[in-house]
């Protein structure tokens, strides 16, 4: 007996799952495969990741079997560039090998061009402290846009606010720098990148679309206080709006990813009551609705690029997707254009500075064997996306 459908999603609706590079492709030499010894949480390294390099027709199909129309990946930069203005050919044919699998199965490849990672010549010569990045940058994008066929949707960078404060604000991420003087000059070259990129992409092909993702998060002052209402409206200002208000003119669509709750003001925290997932981030759907229609305002396409849960035991994912698209529709409803929904992730991955603890995928992976076997969670998603609804 089928269940009746009562949120109809619009008609070519994007269902996806995405992936990044290095968290998935398994032996890359960048920044953090340098960084990362005994760095991590669990003290892993990437290493061999999902050898997803070499099983990527097997990914596809993965999410084939969730019945995606769509699927999120980057292009790693290391690759393509081992050295600075010599492009690797082999690893082009890869990349489009990727796109052509994807169109081959009826899913639109959703491309990112930067995911954290960088070369090691770029690191060497400041990354993205030096005044000439953007423009080395763009030498990247440029040579992808002359070469790459079947990409329709571009993101140019993934999370700038969040690297760019991660990096150099917090100094927890390669380089490990906290100066913020340093901070707002990454923050203003990776803003001049994504402009260069936009205007490189859309040179070669008019029709493409080109945006970002940005780390868009639910903000809440603790109480009613008037100073904490505004320190609220700055938080939310910087991290959800700063960079697109920057870009203005330069983006194509709005992409958003959503995982963070924040209560935020001086004085005595209130309890929340709300469930955590492995990670202890508080799980809040609402937050997403309140963050959509806060991006209505620049009446453009959103694409959810990423929202997902860490949930080794799956006990709450399935609730996770299904709550959180109540909220999307109830924000389609409410006249936010939304293209799109990405869940993070596809399979369990590299989770950065976390290694390989985090379990966000909609199929495990046995590491040792690398054997990918569906969670419970990933039949609900696929009748989600197999009935455009919930």
């Amino acid at each position: 007996m089928t269940s009746q459908i009562s949120c109809h999603f619009p008609k070519g609706f994007l269902w996806g799952t995405a992936t990044s590079a290095h968290q998935t492709e398994g032996n890359n030499l960048n920044d953090w495969s340098l960084w990362e010894p005994g760095k991590t949480v669990d003290g892993s390294v990437s290493g061999i990741a999902c050898d997803s390099y070499h099983h990527f027709r097997e990914d596809i199909g993965l999410a084939k079997k969730l019945n995606n129309n769509a699927y999120r990946f980057s292009i790693e930069w290391s690759r393509i560039e081992p050295k600075q203005g010599q492009f690797n050919t082999k690893a082009l044919r890869h990349y489009q090998a990727v796109i052509n699998e994807c169109l081959k199965q009826k899913i639109e490849p959703v491309v990112t061009i930067h995911h954290f990672t960088h070369p090691l010549w770029f690191s060497a010569i400041g990354g993205w402290e030096n005044q000439a990045a953007p423009q080395i940058f763009n030498n990247y994008v440029l040579y992808l846009a002359q070469n790459i066929t079947g990409v329709k949707i571009w993101c140019t960078i993934n999370e700038p606010m969040l690297y760019a404060w991660n990096a150099y604000g917090r100094g927890k991420w390669p380089p490990q720098k906290k100066n913020l003087g340093t901070w707002q000059q990454v923050l203003n070259n990776l803003i001049k990148a994504h402009c260069l990129a936009y205007q490189t992409l859309h040179l070669i092909n008019k029709k493409c679309l080109v945006g970002i993702a940005n780390n868009s998060q639910y903000f809440k002052p603790i109480n009613n206080n008037w100073l904490n209402k505004e320190i609220n409206k700055i938080a939310k200002y910087i991290i959800n709006d700063y960079f697109f208000k920057k870009t203005a003119g330069y983006e194509d669509y709005i992409g958003i990813n959503y995982y963070f709750y924040k209560l935020i003001g001086l004085g005595r925290r209130p309890p929340d009551n709300l469930l955590r997932n492995d990670l202890g981030w508080p799980i809040n759907p609402y937050g997403l609705y309140d963050v959509l229609i806060s991006a209505k305002k620049y009446n453009l396409p959103i694409y959810i690029l990423e929202n997902g849960i860490a949930d080794s035991q799956d006990k709450y994912r399935a609730n996770f997707i299904i709550e959180h698209l109540k909220m999307v529709y109830q924000a389609i409803q409410n006249g936010c254009n939304i293209k799109g929904y990405f869940y993070w992730s596809l399979l369990d991955n590299f989770e950065w500075d976390k290694g390989f603890v985090p379990r966000f995928g909609l199929y495990t992976v046995d590491y040792p064997s690398l054997k990918r076997k569906p969670r419970p969670s990933s039949k609900i998603y696929a009748t989600i996306c197999k009935n455009n609804g919930l």
